[in-house]
């Protein structure tokens, strides 16, 4: 008995190597661990397309090695591992980040989307999308102080002075495609999440950022391309 149970062990152990010869098995192991790099904390409106853009890596391994699977999709306070980086560095915040960023649709429908002037004053610079300009709203001159009013009806998806020359600046989104954008103010006077209604004041117009003289910088957006403004507003 103790031979045929031998011999039958045997017989296992031939079938079990031919067959792995047959049918190679693979292992996955995990990705060695980065022991040099740094942790990024991110901050309100950065993407994680602008933390690897600024820290020169590629997004697709710091997302492999952070388990992110949306790259859309990171929250604030969320630390970041970013390889061979030796310090942590600044991540500037774009216009373009926060227009697109995910949002909940409003319950609100639009019938028809009318803007108002945002604020009372001189017009002094156009609309201009040539390259030698790029102009992308209006400048419209007004005393310091001078009330800014919402142009519609819309959520507060923007305030702050983050963003390079703006200064103080709102970014209202009155719907899927629309949003509008005032710029330079001497203080903004609703906050993120905030819904403000159509000629509500939201802001006073002032000189901040890489602005001259007292003025209100103004843009219309529509998924996020700037439009002549002159061509809504009554």
């Amino acid at each position: 008995m103790l031979i045929k149970g031998l011999y039958a062990l045997f017989l296992f152990t031939i079938l079990v190597a031919l067959g792995c010869a047959r049918h190679k098995v693979t292992i996955e192991r995990p990705p060695p661990l980065e022991t040099k790099g740094v942790y990024h904390i991110v901050e309100r409106h950065q993407t994680l397309y602008r933390i690897c853009k600024t820290y020169g890596v590629d997004i697709k391994e710091v997302a492999r090695l952070n388990g992110i699977m949306d790259h859309s999709r990171i929250q604030v306070g969320q630390k970041i591992f970013i390889p061979r980086a030796k310090k942590v560095l600044k991540v500037d915040v774009y216009i373009d980040d926060v227009v697109m960023e995910p949002f909940e649709k409003e319950r609100v429908v639009y019938k028809k989307l009318e803007f108002i002037w945002p604020v009372e004053g001189r017009l002094v610079d156009v609309f201009d999308e040539s390259e030698a300009k790029r102009h992308m709203g209006i400048d419209i001159s007004s005393p310091m102080g001078t009330p800014i009013k919402a142009s519609n009806a819309g959520r507060v998806i923007y305030s702050g002075d983050a963003i390079k020359g703006y200064g103080n600046l709102i970014i209202l989104r009155h719907s899927e495609e629309y949003v509008t954008i005032y710029a330079h103010n001497q203080v903004n006077l609703v906050e993120e999440g905030e819904w403000v209604e159509k000629g509500q004041v939201i802001g006073r117009v002032g000189m901040s950022g890489r602005a001259s003289g007292p003025h209100l910088h103004f843009e219309i957006r529509r998924n996020n391309k700037p439009l002549d403004p002159m061509l809504f507003l009554k």
